[in-house]
């Protein structure tokens, strides 16, 4: 009962307090590591939650809690008594909390896959049929259209998608920054990223930490394709450019990963500063490293806590 405890305290500590501590982090200088950070949170919450279901069904003592035991030796002195009385619960538990969230979330991976595979067939087959690849291999469809837009479509034989107005409004170095920022969400496989997130976002609504990771991380693959975009091509051209789409955002189709979101004027900030960015990625790494640090902190004082009360109560 410990270590399972210990890993129930841990989990619970991550999955309510990382997102208050994620999204304090200025991650704009360093999105990537930002990406890194929620999805270590995400995993480190469901390695808990899964090694708290294998220590609770496993038969005898799981390997640690002897170890455990000994560092906490006031929890380990009515373990006996615990364990007794709750026998009889520990494998339904166990079984039900294995089942039912692995059943929800294996609902809402093949309804998501499902649905977005069939969509990008339809996608694909009407650009085919009103738009025209520009250079072939080259992974980008023209669409004639006056509105300024671009937005890249995920998948196997992924590829950008822009309109005539786009090219009409943007000088050449505009237009190849845009293609870059297009292209990066595309190698960094920004899509299916944001898509795990959601997913899950679906399936444990009542997580804080699962609920806020979308938004979060869809922020930030934002701020990841400028950087690489601007590295590849010219910050300012990109900057210009992202003003010049904004200005017509308000007749523009909203997409997943669209060129302009919430999230603009922050972006515009990041690609005209250039000064603090080496601080911003030091102090980003920092927090990383103490939110990565969360959940064994957690765990400790939880159970340090648990043995005090248990102590109390004997005495």
């Amino acid at each position: 009962m410990i270590l399972l405890t210990a890993l129930l305290a841990a989990g619970i500590a991550l999955a309510v307090a990382a997102p208050a501590v994620l999204s304090r982090v200025d991650f704009t200088a360093a999105p990537v590591m930002g990406m890194v950070a929620w999805l270590g949170a995400v995993a480190a919450t469901l390695g808990c939650g899964v090694l708290a279901l294998i220590a609770l069904a496993w038969p005898g003592d799981p390997p640690g809690n002897l170890s455990a035991g000994r560092l906490v030796e006031s929890l380990a002195a009515v373990e006996p008594t615990v364990v007794t009385w709750a026998a009889g619960l520990i494998m339904p538990l166990a079984v039900i909390g294995t089942l039912v969230p692995t059943g929800q979330l294996t609902r809402i991976v093949i309804g998501h896959r499902g649905r977005g595979a069939a969509l990008r067939r339809r996608h694909r087959e009407l650009v085919e049929i009103v738009g025209r690849v520009e250079v072939a291999g080259a992974k980008l469809v023209r669409l004639e259209h006056p509105v300024p837009l671009a937005y890249s479509v995920a998948g196997r034989g992924g590829y950008v998608v822009v309109t005539d107005g786009l090219a009409r409004c943007l000088t050449e170095a505009q237009w190849r920054a845009v293609l870059a920022h297009e292209h990066a969400h595309l190698r960094g496989f920004h899509h299916h990223i944001l898509g795990a997130f959601q997913v899950l976002a679906r399936a444990f609504s009542w997580i804080p930490l699962f609920a806020a990771a979308p938004n979060a991380v869809a922020t930030l693959v934002e701020f990841a394709a400028d950087r690489a975009a601007a590295a590849a091509t010219d910050p300012r051209a990109l900057a210009v450019a992202l003003r010049t789409v904004a200005a017509h955002a308000t007749t523009m189709p909203t997409a997943p990963l669209g060129l302009i979101d919430d999230s603009l004027a922050m972006r515009l900030e990041r690609l005209s500063a250039t000064s603090n960015a080496g601080s911003s990625r030091r102090t980003a790494a920092m927090m990383l490293v103490a939110t990565m640090l969360l959940a064994p902190v957690a765990a400790v004082v939880v159970v340090g806590l648990s043995a005090v009360l248990v102590r109390l109560f004997i005495a």
